[in-house]
């Protein structure tokens, strides 16, 4: 506390300008202004008290005005005059705004920063109680809270981020009784703030007694907060609701939005995404210790590779009495699991988690559940649509009513309810920002999950979308209560049919396109070449697949590729197409014995042909083919196994509206050209695909992350095969690149990464991982430019280290795992591109290092491990956070299933 106070006796409101005032006026009116926080630091304010900072002006240091307002009456720190909000900078300062023992204050549309040169514990707005008793009336509304260098270290326990948060209220451990009343926090926009956002509890975090009543958290946006998103600890009867958070957790641990030592709080209608961790935690949502009756519900949860929601701690110092429902979890959990530590179920609770819908994408091979309660668990009524292998635990909880759809480990558990058919959602997996679209997880006409639930207790009285859950009535299976709805309209944006299905005889379009197929009746399942399936065809006329949608206008360019397992070689037999009236435009096609590009010039028997002659294949052999026409060139081509075959002039394109075909085509009318063989990976794409592109198809690439879209967060895999991902921290678009139009930029910070949140590779077998970099140093520590993430560390890590490119593999997921590791033969330099290539090969239990395509050696490696956890570009893992970031440009990342062959590697090497 300043040493000399003067009271506020002349005036009510009191304004501050910092260009136009002076520490010598009164400060009564905007024409007679201050100058200086502290002038305002030297006045203790009274209740209804204003203090107005003008739009548009700046100041640096330490905000502490003293006094205390009244309840309903608090003083108000805001803005005044129009433009971009007044900035106050802490400059480095312990707070930038701070109030110790004081209340009834209102802190109001301010741009509030708290930058230096390093971080420290240091806060945006902090609050102090370290007084006996209970502060009240705390409001916190519409701020831009940014760039606060606050820290926290991660095992130094107990202390607590209550004093370095971009909002930090703090109570003292001196004794049990402090706390807070009537304390909201609206409106704010959080960004970059370290080490929470918002954090209510104090440095101890424990033996307190649950004092803060009356608290809400709403309508809050946070992203890129180092650890916690929003955490209420000592809290009764919380409401933490309509929040966003995005992107945050890089630099501290933390989960999103939790609580701790808290009663009755409840999380609703938020949306939590791209939550990561460093060391520990790192869920969507957290029941800390020594809570009950938390509710989390209504909640839109998607790509947190460490999960939805956890509980913690254990047995007598745990989570007791909670419920979660109606919650929509899309791509969480792939480093671990949805629910990853059930051992966090207190003893002698209850805990139910009932009428959620989860989504798991190809690749996103975390577990549904992990760990054993201490009380048993209630599943029920939950719909889990899982295409990833990660299976369940079950000790000590109970199911009931669930559907399980995709992948069934043998894990999956006992439900004598259970239903396993295809829910029907309108389009899953494609849910993106905003809790709206989650619209895609309802479910249509003929679901199995309609009506399919059992009835719950106390269900809440509502779904996820606001729809009345009956308490006598049986609900839907999942977060959608309602009718049944149309299904969304096919779209020609092309389609996907991985072909994964293996039984009935639906197969789904996972584009989002909603070209979905079935299967004729002559048409069976077998063993696929990519994925668990593919479609087995006799030559009958009753053997195909059938879509009844046209996926792409065949009018402008295209795209169609098939991997092709020839029974016969004899005839024409066509592996995609789409129907005209009379012809099909295109002929994706054996003919003659060799694989055949062939369209048509209208539609029209008397049409002229134009043709790309492939190789002669021989049954029994997977091969990939990829038909393109280009409309700009006015060209068709062929590949084969991602070999350019040839390609020819055509300029007569045609839209054909029929159904797209699998198997066969359409020739005067009648269905033709029945395929004798199987075929796997199905793609048609309204674009013409370039050579890399077919390359990385034919090639059977797991991942192909071309980085050229410029623009936006998505890092997108061409492949489809996994989630997208996207880029955080300082990651940024270099606009340009060593192939294609563009890279990633990185700049070796910490949280300065792409994160993809799936296993794009499985490294428990042989694999390729290939990437462009160009370095801006190649001093100092590792950088890692592609990984996995596993739990401890990453399983391998492509890298600079010693300024050498490395191929580095761990024999266990664990810290104290061995290494083998290869290194180049040459130093590396900056400002050049190179293709660095790891290769590990299950046969020789080798690695090998390529460098521009030459090898650079190999050493034996006998213990591969398969990680289940994100895929990361531009850093590696350890210690169960991120680590060795790369300062350069990383461009054209590859990732396969299997070895190379010399020809392949020096063929990405040309680039």
């Amino acid at each position: 506390m300043p040493a000399t106070q003067a009271h506020a006796a002349t005036c009510t409101t009191f304004f501050v300008s910092a260009s136009g005032g002076s520490d010598s006026n009164d400060g009564c009116s905007s024409s007679t202004p201050w100058q200086s926080i502290a002038k305002v630091n030297a006045t203790t304010f009274t209740a209804g008290n204003q203090i107005l900072f003008q739009d548009g002006g700046s100041w640096t240091g330490e905000l502490q005005p003293q006094g205390s307002g009244s309840t309903g009456n608090p003083i108000t720190v805001s803005s005044y005059g129009s433009g971009a909000a007044p900035i106050l900078n802490g400059g480095g300062a312990a707070a930038t705004v701070f109030l110790k023992d004081q209340q009834n204050w209102t802190i109001q549309n301010l741009e509030i920063t708290n930058t230096a040169g390093s971080a420290a514990v240091r806060s945006g707005v902090q609050l102090e109680n370290d007084t006996s008793g209970i502060l009240n009336g705390i409001h916190i509304v519409n701020n831009n809270i940014h760039n606060v260098l606050g820290f926290w270290a991660n095992v130094q326990n107990p202390v607590q981020p209550s004093q370095s948060a971009g909002i930090a209220f703090d109570v003292t451990d001196n004794n049990a009784t402090s706390g807070w009343n009537d304390v909201l926090v609206q409106g704010n926009t959080l960004a970059h703030d370290d080490a929470a956002a918002v954090y209510i509890g104090s440095l101890l975090g424990l033996n307190h007694n649950i004092n803060s009543t009356n608290v809400v958290i709403n309508n809050n946006t946070i992203t890129d907060a180092g650890g916690n998103d929003i955490v209420c600890v000592f809290c009764a009867s919380p409401l933490i609701e309509n929040n966003v958070a995005f992107d945050n957790g890089y630099r501290y641990s933390g989960a999103g939005l939790w609580n701790g030592w808290t009663t009755n709080a409840v999380f609703q209608n938020n949306e939590v995404s791209r939550q990561f961790r460093n060391f520990v935690d790192g869920q969507a949502f957290d029941i800390d210790n020594n809570t009950s009756g938390t509710v989390i519900q209504y909640n839109w949860s998607h790509d947190n590779p460490f999960g939805f929601t956890e509980w913690c701690c254990s047995s007598g110092f745990a989570a007791k009495t909670s419920v979660i429902r109606y919650n929509i979890s899309q791509n969480d959990g792939a480093s671990n699991a949805i629910f990853p530590t059930l051992s966090g179920v207190d003893s002698n609770t209850t805990a139910q988690v009932y009428n959620n819908t989860i989504y798991m994408g190809e690749g996103d091979n975390g577990k549904l559940t992990d760990g054993t309660p201490n009380s048993n668990v209630s599943f029920s009524n939950n719909l889990i649509y899982k295409l990833g292998t990660g299976g369940y635990s079950t000790a000590n909880t109970t199911w009931s009513h669930n559907l399980f759809y995709g992948n069934h480990p043998s894990s999956e558990p006992s439900d004598s309810a259970k239903i396993t058919s295809n829910p029907l959602f309108v389009s899953p997996g494609t849910g993106g920002t905003g809790r709206a679209s989650a619209s895609v997880y309802e479910l249509q006409s003929g679901s199995p999950a309609l009506g399919a639930g059992t009835l719950i207790s106390g269900n809440g009285g509502q779904d996820y979308f606001g729809n009345p859950v009956s308490s006598s009535t049986a609900p839907n299976i999942g977060a959608y209560n309602g009718s049944a709805v149309a299904g969304p309209t096919a779209l020609q944006n092309g389609g996907y049919w991985p072909l994964d299905e293996n039984t009935g005889t639906a197969t789904a379009d996972i584009s989002g396109d909603s070209n979905n197929g079935t299967l004729q009746a002559g048409a069976s399942w077998t063993t696929g070449k990519v994925g668990t399936s593919a479609v087995n065809l006799t030559g009958a006329s009753n053997s195909w697949v059938d879509v009844p949608t046209t996926a792409v206008d065949t009018s402008g360019s295209y795209s169609v590729s098939a991997w092709v397992k020839p029974n016969s070689l004899t005839g024409n037999q066509t592996y995609a197409s789409t129907d005209g009236s009379s012809i099909s435009p295109f002929y994706l096609q054996l003919t003659g014995g060799k694989f055949a590009f062939t369209t048509r010039s209208s539609d029209s028997t008397g049409s002229t042909a134009t043709q790309v002659l492939g190789l002669a294949p021989t049954t029994g052999t997977w091969y990939q083919l990829t038909g393109v026409y280009d409309n700009s060139a006015h060209t068709i081509a062929l590949y084969v196994n991602g070999a350019l075959q040839g390609s020819t002039a055509f300029s007569s394109p045609w839209k054909a509206n029929g159904h797209t075909t699998i198997g066969r085509a359409k020739w005067n009318g009648g269905n033709v050209d029945f395929v004798n063989g199987a075929i796997d990976d199905v793609r048609m794409v309204p674009r013409a695909l370039n050579s890399h592109e077919a390359y990385a198809l034919g090639t059977g690439a797991a991942g192909y992350y071309q980085l050229d879209e410029g623009s936006g967060q998505a890092v997108t895999n061409l492949l489809g095969n996994t989630d997208n991902g996207y880029k955080e921290g300082n990651t940024a678009w270099a606009g340009n690149g060593k192939v294609g139009s563009n890279s990633l930029s990185f700049d070796g910070t910490t949280g300065t990464e792409a994160v993809i949140p799936s296993s794009v590779i499985d490294t428990g077998q042989s694999y390729t991982v290939a990437a462009w970099v160009k370095l801006n140093t190649v001093s100092g520590g590792n950088q890692t430019f592609a990984s996995l993430a596993g739990f401890n560390v990453s399983p391998f890590y492509l890298q600079l280290s010693g300024g050498k490119f490395t191929f580095a593999t761990r024999s266990s997921d664990s810290t104290s795992s061995s290494a083998a590791v290869v290194t180049a033969t040459s130093s590396a330099t900056t400002g050049t591109w190179f293709h660095v290539l790891g290769m590990y090969d299950s046969s020789t239990q080798t690695i090998s290092l390529y460098v521009n395509g030459t090898l650079q050696g190999s050493t034996s490696f006998t213990s591969p491990w398969a990680a289940r956890g994100a895929t990361v570009i531009g850093a590696g893992t350890y210690n169960r956070g991120p680590v060795d970031l790369t300062n350069g440009q990383i461009d054209d990342v590859h990732f396969y299933n299997r070895t190379l062959t010399s020809t392949e590697i020096s063929q990405l090497a040309a680039g």
